[in-house]
């Protein structure tokens, strides 16, 4: 390509604040149909950051048009030109807006020539670049070594495109709706995988429905029968009181079934010597006592968390007690409750001997001494090859260990059914017209879709599912990167119409399928590849990437779960994709120290050499007009609450290894970063971020190949470098409103940018610099700019920034005090007549927000001092309301601005000092600065002309 390389306007500046709403939006549960409702993926990236990133990766920044642009003004409207494309495309729904997507693709096309580049993600995981890539017009490429992840791909960007504006070929939608004109996007397929879905559940009921009986209800509710939502079970374990003679007790973490404020229902423990063990559960509701409650919510756990006690004998059963039954094949269970559809609420009700029965019937069928034996026989991985926690510590070793007899006998049947159901949509689409070639591609998307809804009943119909006490339904397996030991699970009724059940989860996956394409016929390509090998062929292209996060993640070992589903259900349609018995695992690029016998030192080795050759390989094949995008994440948030249980903690990551090692392996396979911009995605996040002083979600990096004539630079050199163009771009980052607690992340792009511009940076002793020298280097300077900024401040301002640096609101002498405003170029009795601090009994310090007249207003304030208005924002923000904080901003004209910079330099003195409660207010108020800059603006007053002189 001859093209010149511009600077593109992800290497400037981004509409952060709209960005980070959008993406948290994305990732809420409950939103509607979205993608990410078609099959679980973990750590999935929100859409808006993908498109976001893609449009800016493409778009000029309006800089490198100097002859359209003059002007620093001129180039900042037209970057918010740009900005209010982007805002647009951060809207909800966005697939319903397709003039959204027209627009922005309309604009890229004006920064390359006409031609939008190819976009591949080597790391495509849960899809979410490749997707937006098509649906904003890219031809989308997708790679991946994890086969769950290619079949996700294949049929977002392969299988679903190719039927997009078709009419449903089953006859009774053709029917009622009409004609092909009615069926836009990818409704039709939609369709069709719905009433294929419903056709299954109708046939999966003649076979097994006998295991799914109805419930009797009791007279004080109707009599009669009612379908049942779930059944909730405990697992037992023989009591290790010799006393006990043999007794079987229950391990329940809780005995709460419904704890909503307005109905509460919890299960009451019972001694009974008519029962087999001893022991029985009656269901209590109302409102419990204050002494009942703590034990409700225990269950019959023990003070340690670890442990349980027993029911009979009331004495603790520890973990390794259960540990050594369970390896022993000595865990059981017992029903204890059953949900029941009522009105206007749900009905629970004591297990009964014809429910128990209606489970334990399917224990007899052979197909589940089959399964178990054959494509569910693989082994859990034990702890050290995942991040989360795992069962297999209590038996539970194979993927078949996870289901119960109902459960497997179910899934199987259900699989089975979907391969059958092939057939009958072949036959419907020759019907309809298809040719028979058509009909059978057609008929493969179908039962791919209807794959992934058995997936999602998988993920819903284990006996690692909770009962959600407070949402009153079943919680899926992996609401976490874990395999947790559950100890009361749910059973969902997979045939009923609740969570869980086949005809929801097909039903959804049909809702989210219609949202794929977004009135976007384009074709994209999903290959399994190792990200190693390059791009498989493609050239010139843009390549953005999520990859994996270090060692946060198994997605590998994780992803089994499905796959053996999947190989058993669609090895014959896609049989290279599910060549092997599992997902291939000796190849993924983690860092896993299980993988390697426990060495942390191989596996970080392993991740590094294998980043290098990824982006060396790519960086071959990249379209030089645009940079690399790489995404890492910093904190993983989770889309839903995990178990509370002991097992199913986090793994502490080393995100700082984990960063290094990514930034060590763009360095050395000849990029240069040009741009980091920290996202927040985590839900609620300006809650969040104003709650707690967390890092972003994400960090994104903007990368350029390094030309191959770079120069040598001493460690000098390049700290003279740093200093220079590091206050110009953290200005901008301020203008753009990075959170103060972000802003150490941040400006390692332009820190970064002026490190790998150089081949190599020569440290004294003849040896290059490391990544790590350099992050410490680059933090060094970033206080030394942000020290500078005292400057832009009036001396009062500038005193009480010396004062609370080395004493925070501690008291100190006069003598001290005063030397001190000596040096600042003020007086102690200016300061006290500034409202800035308390002088008395010869001590002197500085007034705390609560000490800060109500009554104070800036137009008649004589002394007016950006020590106090920064104080005053905050302390309106925290107790009126943003509204009222920005009626204050309206009253303080161009002080504004200076103020919010001043909250910079404070939050860097909070959180070197780890004063974590006063920099939270810091970083609170520059988080809400765009949201009281709108209100200001809708509400904007008369200042007076003398305003800005008040402070001189």
């Amino acid at each position: 390509m001859t093209a010149p390389c511009r600077k593109k306007l992800i290497e400037v500046a981004l509409p952060l604040p709209e960005i980070n709403d959008a993406s948290a939006y994305d990732k809420m549960p409950g939103i509607g149909p979205h993608p990410k409702g078609i099959h679980h993926w973990w750590a999935r990236l929100p859409l808006p950051t993908a498109r976001a990133v893609l449009f800016a990766s493409v778009v000029d920044d309006p800089s490198e048009h100097p002859e359209r642009f003059p002007s620093e003004e001129a180039q900042n409207a037209e970057r918010e030109r740009l900005f209010d494309i982007l805002r647009s495309m951060m809207e909800k729904k966005l697939h319903e807006r397709p003039e959204a997507y027209a627009a922005a693709r309309a604009e890229m096309l004006k920064h390359c020539d006409g031609k939008l580049p190819a976009v591949y993600d080597p790391f495509a995981g849960g899809g979410s670049i490749p997707l937006e890539a098509n649906r904003m017009g890219f031809e989308a490429h997708a790679a991946d070594l994890n086969p769950v992840a290619v079949l996700l791909n294949k049929c977002n960007l392969e299988l679903a495109p190719r039927w997009t504006n078709h009419a449903p070929v089953n006859a009774d939608d053709r029917a009622r709706i009409g004609g092909s004109d009615a069926w836009r996007g990818t409704h039709g397929l939609s369709a069709d995988v719905r009433y294929f879905g419903a056709l299954i559940r109708d046939r999966a009921r003649e076979k097994i429905g006998h295991l799914y009986p109805k419930v009797r209800l009791p007279k004080e509710n109707g009599g009669g029968a009612a379908n049942v939502i779930a059944w909730i079970w405990v697992r037992t374990v023989t009591s290790p009181n010799p006393a006990m003679r043999g007794r079987r007790i229950p391990l329940m973490s809780t005995f709460w079934l419904s704890s909503k404020t307005n109905i509460q229902v919890w299960l009451e423990p019972h001694l009974d010597d008519r029962q087999p063990d001893g022991w029985c559960f009656s269901v209590r509701s109302g409102t419990p006592s204050k002494e009942q409650i703590g034990t409700i919510k225990l269950g019959t756990r023990a003070g340690k968390a670890q442990d349980f006690y027993c029911l009979l004998s009331k004495e603790p059963v520890s973990r390794d007690y259960i540990q050594a039954e369970g390896k022993a094949g000595r865990l059981d269970h017992a029903l204890v409750a059953v949900v029941a559809e009522a009105k206007p609420s749900k009905l629970y009700l004591a297990s009964s001997p014809e429910q128990s029965a209606a489970a334990i019937a399917a224990s007899d069928d052979p197909i589940i001494n089959q399964a178990r034996s054959t494509f569910l026989s693989a082994s859990l991985p034990d702890r050290a090859n995942i991040t989360g926690g795992v069962c297999s510590a209590y038996g539970l070793s194979t993927w078949g260990h996870l289901f119960t007899h109902r459960q497997l006998l179910a899934m199987v049947t259900l699989s089975d059914l979907v391969k059958e159901i092939a057939a009958d949509v072949r036959a419907a689409a020759n019907a309809a017209g298809l040719s028979v070639a058509d009909g059978n591609i057609y008929a493969n998307t179908v039962n791919s879709f209807l794959a992934l809804a058995l997936d999602r009943c998988a993920d819903f119909n284990n006996s690692l599912c909770r009962w959600s006490a407070s949402n009153q339904k079943v919680m899926n397996l992996y609401a976490r990167q874990a395999i947790p030991m559950v100890w009361d699970y749910a059973e969902a009724n997979l045939l009923g119409d609740s969570v869980g059940a086949w005809q929801t989860c097909s039903d959804y996956v049909a809702d989210c399928v219609c949202v794929l394409t977004a009135g976007n016929g384009r074709f994209g390509r999903a290959r399994q590849l190792d990200a190693a090998a390059g791009a498989g062929g493609i050239t010139d292209i843009l390549v953005s990437t999520d990859p994996p996060y270090y060692d946060n993640i198994g997605y590998a070992t994780l992803s089994d779960f499905f796959y053996v589903w999947l190989r058993r259900t669609l090895g014959t349609l896609h049989p290279d994709t599910f060549s092997t018995v599992l997902v291939p695992k000796a190849q993924e690029l983690t860092a896993s120290p299980g993988r390697f016998g426990g060495d942390r030192i191989k596996a970080k080795e392993h991740f590094e050499s294998g980043f290098q050759s990824a982006f060396t390989a790519l960086r071959e094949k990249m379209d030089p007009r645009f940079p690399l995008t790489v995404y890492y994440a910093f904190k993983q948030d989770d889309e839903s609450g995990g178990s509370d249980d002991e097992d199913a903690n986090a793994s502490g990551v080393d995100l700082t290894t984990g960063w290094e090692t990514l930034l060590e392996a763009l360095i050395t396979s000849g990029f240069q970063v040009t741009g980091t911009w920290p996202v927040r995605a985590s839900q609620k996040w300006r809650m969040v971020a104003m709650g707690s002083n967390a890092l972003a979600s994400y960090i994104v990096l903007a990368c350029r190949p390094r030309p191959s004539d770079a120069s040598l630079a001493t460690r000098k050199e390049f700290m003279n470098a740093l200093r220079r163009e590091l206050p110009q771009a953290l200005r901008k980052l301020q203008l753009g409103n990075i959170a103060p607690v972000d802003m150490a992340q941040s400006a390692i792009g332009p820190g970064m940018a002026v490190l790998t511009r150089y081949a190599k940076v020569i440290e004294s002793d003849g040896s290059p610099m490391t990544v790590r020298t350099a992050l410490g280097i680059i933090n060094q300077v970033l206080d030394e700019v942000l020290t500078e900024q005292e400057g832009d401040f009036d001396p009062d301002t500038r005193w009480a920034l010396a004062w609370f640096e080395q004493f925070g609101v501690n008291e100190e002498s006069f003598g001290t005090a005063e030397t001190l405003s000596k040096a600042k170029n003020t007086s102690i009795n200016g300061l006290v007549e500034a409202g800035i601090v308390k002088s008395h009994g010869g001590k002197v310090r500085l007034l705390a927000r609560a000490e800060l007249p109500d009554d104070w207003d800036p137009v008649t304030d004589t002394r007016l001092r950006h020590w106090e208005v920064v104080q005053h924002l905050i302390r309106t923000l925290e107790t009126k309301g943003e509204s009222e904080a920005a009626k204050l901003l309206n009253r303080l004209g161009g002080m504004g601005e200076t103020a919010r910079e001043l909250a910079y330099r404070l939050f860097s003195i909070c959180e070197r000092k780890k004063w974590a409660d006063e920099a939270l207010a810091y970083n609170s108020l520059v988080i809400a600065w765009p949201e009281l800059s709108k209100l200001a603006l809708s509400s904007r007053i008369r200042q007076p002309e003398t305003q800005s002189d008040l402070f001189t």
